[in-house]
């Protein structure tokens, strides 16, 4: 679904909820006062939940003529309501397909995914060295193995490359009509169809069955391709109808069914659409690792909340798109914290049904090949906890110099070093050290130490976390993370500085330094005595959010609602004009006499045509400008920040600058958001 500003659509007349507890379950008395019905109820587990609210959660049929909004409006303001929301409708993420082919005979150079010499043009080595992992496990599609749940448009479970790696139903009597297990479907063989209710998830569509041969597709059966883990076992559940739509009910029903019937792992190749507690609650209801997609719409999901990926559920990992040159598809949404790894999403070739194969571009595709690694190490290591998972992939993932910042991991998952048996804990960070308190962060430094105890190689991480309490053993993940690649010899000082977004308020917080390496082995956590980071001053703020503004306006610049950040001004003619040569957006003078370390922020979206140019400009006597920044074409919006300290002690003006040729404009560059910081001189 894109990411838009218009108003979610839902099923008319439903309502999800779930009333809050009172010393008993939901009470179908005070349903009565709204003159509703209950039609469904979602059972989650009843750990996973506050203990004064009910573990079920319902979907409610209104009165007929009463309006979904008006009925939430009255639900919100009752106090025995613990949540109330639409049955939002969903679609699909758009991804980019290509028609499916005959069966070939050889597809192993197409893989490039899997392991790649530079056979499609790209960069040998960017892969996630799948043959490598195979030297230590294929996967287990035994009754013991790790069950990887496909929630997407259900699986082609005829195809002959994924047939043999289907999850059967040891509780179900094939075809007898019914249901044997008891678990409220009918002849759920291989799964469930979650958006018609039934147990047939045959696949009509394709993403699912797409999805599913990258996670699993047989190895060595003389036809088609070889997934991730090829001896996976796969279950359909469909919560996506064949037209690529579906319900929040829907996606609950499939969840849940995930849950019941014992996933390890989920794969969800899908997002869009606004927060939605219910769903959140399904995730977290369940212990299995949920393997998520960032999305396609080339945004920040730091910056703009994208769902499922940006639920705060701590057993879901986030996955980001790259290429064959192991750089960012240009598709991938990304995330400095919001996204976990990144993994091949371009150009990817697998099932799809009638036996037949396509390649594939998306997040939806990426996600594929990391929830197949995932598979790997939960079969070499059956034990393993969804958060341990979550740390070989993230940990023992290749950092990649093109990747950084895209994700917690700065890299592309690794199969092979994911599934390293490895239980010895690196050494502790030695002789932690403080620096440069400032209002932006702080610099940190330590001694290197060994990927074993105090001995081997250098370790191939170390992470910084920050909060504003006391870090323990017990709270450190729910501090902010930091992690720094390690390129220093063994007992050699390395450091990082910590950026953090101006605050016009002091803060204490503390630090910790730890220590992890590639099997997510973690030395004795060193942290440090509270800090305090000094306020912000704002120097200058414009918003952008009046037609009116503080700049001055030469060429095209003028006021425009955004579908995303709404009203900003952008250098985009109207629709149907020609652009002018040159467009400028000047500032007012900026005074940074009295102030230390001046900082530049902004939000900016770039969409040039061929051969224009753009830049932003800085100024101290309204006569010679200087370039700050040569700016260049982005997916989506982005936050920049630029030092100024250069220009400390001075009075300065910012420019924006758009050259167009023959009157080509496109979008163009959109601003929202400036602002700019200093600290008070110390004196």
């Amino acid at each position: 679904m894109k990411l838009t500003n218009r108003t979610p659509k839902y099923v008319p007349g439903e309502v999800l909820l779930r009333l809050k507890k009172a010393g008993n379950t939901l009470s179908d008395d005070i349903l009565s006062e709204y003159g509703s019905n209950i039609v469904e109820r979602f059972e989650l587990s009843e750990a996973s939940l506050n203990s004064n609210e009910s573990h079920d959660i319902v979907r409610v049929k209104l009165p007929q003529g009463v309006d979904v909004n008006d009925a939430l409006a009255q639900m919100k303001q009752d106090e025995r309501i613990a949540f109330a929301e639409p049955n939002y409708l969903y679609r699909l993420p758009e991804f980019q397909a290509t028609e499916p082919t005959a069966l070939p005979n050889d597809l192993t150079s197409k893989l490039w995914g899997l392991h790649n010499e530079g056979q499609t043009g790209g960069k040998p080595g960017a892969d996630i060295n799948a043959p490598e992992a195979w030297q230590i496990t294929q996967g287990d599609n035994s009754p013991n193995g790790p069950l990887i749940a496909v929630i997407d448009t259900g699986i082609d479970y005829t195809h002959p490359d994924l047939a043999a790696n289907m999850w059967t139903n040891p509780g179900e009597i094939p075809g007898d009509g019914i249901d044997n297990d008891g678990n409220g479907v009918i002849d759920d063989v291989h799964g469930y169809n979650a958006f018609a209710q039934t147990g047939d998830p045959m696949d009509g569509h394709s993403h699912g069955t797409h999805c599913a041969g990258t996670i699993g597709a047989v190895d060595d059966n003389g036809i088609g391709l070889v997934g991730v883990s090829p001896k996976a076992k796969l279950m359909a559940v469909k919560i996506f109808s064949d037209e690529g739509e579906s319900t929040s009910a829907s996606i609950l029903r499939g969840l849940l069914y995930a849950n019941k019937m014992g996933a390890d792992i989920t794969s969800n190749s899908w997002g869009g659409g606004p927060y939605n507690e219910a769903v959140k609650e399904a995730f977290a209801a369940s212990e299995a690792l949920h393997v998520v997609a960032a999305g396609n719409d080339k945004v920040d999901n730091d910056a703009i909340d994208y769902y499922p990926a940006n639920y705060d559920v701590d057993n879901m990992i986030v996955v980001a798109a790259t290429d064959h040159r192991d750089e960012r598809a240009a598709f991938s949404q990304w995330g400095a914290s919001k996204v976990d790894v990144a993994a091949p999403g371009k150009d990817i070739y697998s099932t799809v049904p009638n036996g037949k194969y396509a390649s594939y571009s998306g997040t939806s595709m990426a996600t594929p090949h990391v929830s197949g690694v995932a598979a790997l190490v939960a079969s070499q290591y059956p034990d393993a906890t969804a958060q341990q998972i979550k740390d070989r992939l993230i940990y023992g993932s290749d950092k990649v110099h093109d990747l950084t910042d895209i994700s917690v991991s700065d890299g592309r998952v690794n199969a092979a070093a994911s599934l390293e048996n490895d239980t010895i804990a690196p050494g502790s960070p030695k002789q932690v050290q403080i620096e440069d308190l400032n209002y932006r962060g702080a610099a940190l430094s330590w001694l290197t130490p060994g990927d074993d105890g105090d001995q081997g190689a250098p370790v191939s991480t170390v992470e910084i976390r920050m909060s504003e309490k006391p870090i323990t053993e017990e709270n450190f993940r729910e501090a902010k993370p930091f992690l720094t690649g390690s390129e220093n010899a063994l007992n050699e000082r390395h450091g990082y500085a910590i950026q953090e977004t101006p605050s016009l308020k002091e803060r204490q917080v503390y630090f910790s330094v730890q220590a992890v390496d590639n099997a997510g082995n973690r030395s004795p956590l060193v942290s440090t005595e509270q800090v305090t980071l000094p306020k912000a001053e704002l120097l200058f703020n414009e918003d952008f959010t009046s037609s009116r503004t503080s700049f001055d306006i030469d060429g095209d610049f003028r006021s425009f609602k955004d579908p995303i950040k709404g009203q900003v001004f952008t250098s985009a003619p109207p629709r149907g004009s020609r652009a002018k040569s040159t467009s400028t957006l000047t500032s007012p003078r900026i005074n940074l006499s009295k102030h230390e370390n001046p900082f530049l922020q902004f939000e900016m979206s770039t969409d040039l045509a061929i051969a224009n140019t753009a830049e932003l400009e800085v100024t101290t006597d309204g006569r010679r400008w200087s370039q700050l920044e040569r700016i260049e074409n982005s997916d989506g919006w982005k936050t920049h920040g630029l030092d100024l300290s250069a220009y400390e002690g001075k009075t300065v003006q910012l420019r924006f600058s758009v050259n167009s040729r023959i009157g080509r404009a496109k979008n163009g560059i959109s601003l929202s958001n400036l602002q700019v910081f200093g600290q008070a001189d110390k004196e």
